[in-house]
């Protein structure tokens, strides 16, 4: 058995022991799949109080519908991320007809000093506003497969897309973003 059909198979059986009711199946669950995403949600929101927020939501509704979970439909990182993504289109609605001015969020970590903080802080902000102008399925597609670490399979999965699609999806994007930072001046 392959490392990740390792990987897949101990999430659907912590899908299954937390949908008995045990509680450390949630939390390694939990822990597993939690950085992609909220990495995925923060790429798409721009905010990490709102990832953070929608992340908190995104495993609530986990835990409420595990018991709904059929791995013969998909795999448990597929259904996770198809409840991130639900939840990220809902809240991008909600935010356009509330039409309020996002503020840039501050960082709350660590850094070793203000020219380097100031200088990541302004390459995530690049990057952040070149993502936003990609189109939505392209977005998608880069920060599933490169912030959430996801293969085409998965992403695939999560948006209802062939593999075949999902890789044109990554490549138009690819692209687009690209001319983007390159027009802006970004050669790294």
């Amino acid at each position: 058995m392959k490392r990740e059909e390792y990987y897949l198979a101990s999430l659907e059986e912590l899908a299954r022991r937390t949908a008995e009711g045990d509680t450390e199946a949630f939390a390694e669950l939990y822990r597993a799949l939690l950085d992609g995403v909220y990495a995925y949600i923060f790429f798409n929101l721009k905010s990490r109080e709102e990832a953070e927020d929608l992340s908190e939501e995104v495993f609530l509704r986990c835990l409420t519908n595990i018991s709904g979970f059929d791995p013969r439909k998909a795999s448990l990182k597929t259904w996770v991320f198809r409840i991130a993504r639900n939840l990220v289109v809902d809240h991008q609605r909600r935010r356009r007809r509330r039409t309020q001015v996002a503020l840039e969020e501050a960082s709350l970590g660590y850094t070793p000093s203000l020219t380097e903080h100031v200088e990541e802080e302004e390459r995530h902000r690049f990057l952040r506003q070149a993502l936003s102008q990609i189109p939505d399925l392209q977005r998608q597609v880069l920060t599933m497969k490169f912030f959430a670490g996801m293969d085409n399979k998965e992403v695939a999965a999560v948006l209802g897309k062939s593999e075949g699609a999902v890789n044109a999806l990554q490549h138009r994007g690819l692209r687009k973003l690209g001319a983007l930072l390159e027009e802006r001046g970004w050669r790294e």
